[in-house]
């Protein structure tokens, strides 16, 4: 083969994988509409509070536009959040206190999954936010979420240990 055909497929080839590179980066970072289902009460005024103030960044990742009211997704859907779900009834499931918001994880979604779904416990409408990135911590996610999920107040119900059962 003469030199200069080595070169020309050198050039060309380095010209497909670059056209490549370029066309992966823009389908990773132009952000897309991520398709979620609206909860039932997910067009509510609370619920359009809450998604005013979210973040437009959660565990470093991008906040993307979503298709239902009152939902938010960050990624490419590793982190989705839809407000306006039922409010949970009292339960044995691990709940949490993060920074002042209390969240149930539902044990049953999570086993043998990667997704972890968290929903407000107290706080009418309830607010679900699914975490399915196993690298991802659901707590850091909790606290950068903190402050637009408390624009809906606590109720009387609060998150108790067994110890505080009579």
């Amino acid at each position: 083969m003469p030199p200069w055909s080595r070169r020309r497929t050198g050039i060309v080839g380095g010209a497909v994988a670059a056209g490549l590179l370029i066309a992966g980066l823009s389908l990773v970072f132009v952000p897309g509409e991520y398709s979620v289902n609206s909860a039932p009460d997910g067009g509510s005024r609370q619920c359009a509070s809450v998604v005013a103030e979210l973040p437009e960044s959660v565990v470093g990742e991008g906040k993307r536009e979503t298709t239902g009211p009152g939902t938010a997704a960050w990624g490419d859907g590793r982190i989705v959040l839809r407000c306006g779900v039922p409010p949970l009834s009292p339960t044995a499931n691990l709940c949490v206190d993060v920074d002042g918001v209390d969240w149930v994880l539902d044990e049953a979604r999570a086993r043998g999954s990667d997704a972890r779904v968290l929903t407000t416990y107290g706080r009418e409408p309830a607010i679900e936010v699914t975490v399915r990135d196993s690298s991802v911590s659901p707590g850091d996610v909790l606290v950068d979420l903190g402050r637009a999920v408390g624009k809906i107040s606590q109720g009387d119900h609060r998150c108790v240990s067994l110890d505080d059962m009579p």
